[in-house]
């Protein structure tokens, strides 16, 4: 019997901790890295990728709703997908693996836009979790929404997802409701519904553009 146990526990495959690249206050690598754990117990700089899936036909966001056993966050409405960028890693390729490891999507690089870098200083948990963290923020955009049961959700990161009016998600932020996820909308984050925004405008009027050439 002990035998047995010993084969078992020397067979048993020990997962290491994502380590992540360590950077200084302006984005730099200073050339180490640490596991994930330690980074935000210490409070280092370090690097993540945030990906918002947008349906231009809808005006809508895909939110995920983050798993209950996260230690950041749990349980609140957050991002489509995102995640750190491991050590030795890019920022594209992070980007995607988080979406097909989160939500079971598949997109060629190209799907992919980054629209702005975003760093979310922040300390919660009482103090055990700081997050000093540059985000790349990417940008899929779809024509119409891909369907909610096409989704392959990733349970340890992601309890659930849905589709909100871009609008009424800024909104429900400003309004700093508990069960979303915080962002400063009023300051470095807002550029993601400006561009949104500007965005729907300007298609606004090449339809309308589209249609007067039809009629003339």
């Amino acid at each position: 019997m002990e035998d047995a146990a010993a084969a078992a526990a020397s067979s048993a495959v020990v997962v290491e901790e994502e380590r992540l690249d360590v950077l200084n206050k302006i984005g730099q690598k200073i050339g180490i890295s640490k596991p994930r754990g330690e980074v935000h117990r210490d409070g280092d700089y370090h690097r993540a990728v945030h990906v918002w899936i947008y349906s231009e036909s809808t005006q809508e966001l895909l939110l995920q709703r983050r798993a209950d056993c996260k230690d950041s966050w749990p349980g609140q409405w957050d991002i489509s997908s995102a995640g750190h960028i491991s050590a030795g890693d890019s920022s594209l390729v992070s980007a995607q693996r988080e979406l097909q490891e989160e939500l079971g999507i598949s997109l060629p690089k190209d799907a992919f836009e980054l629209i702005f870098i975003y760093l979310q200083e922040c300390v919660i948990n009482d103090g055990k979790f700081i997050n000093n963290e540059f985000n790349d923020v990417y940008l899929v955009t779809t024509v119409d929404p891909i369907p909610l049961e096409a989704f392959i959700l990733q349970e340890t990161e992601v309890s659930a997802v849905k589709y909100i009016s871009f609008e009424e998600y800024r909104s429900l932020l400003v309004k700093e409701d508990p069960d979303y996820v915080p962002y400063e909308v009023d300051e470095q984050y807002g550029q993601l519904f400006e561009i949104i925004r500007r965005r729907c405008t300007e298609n606004t009027v090449a339809r309308s553009l589209s249609l007067q050439k039809q009629l003339c």
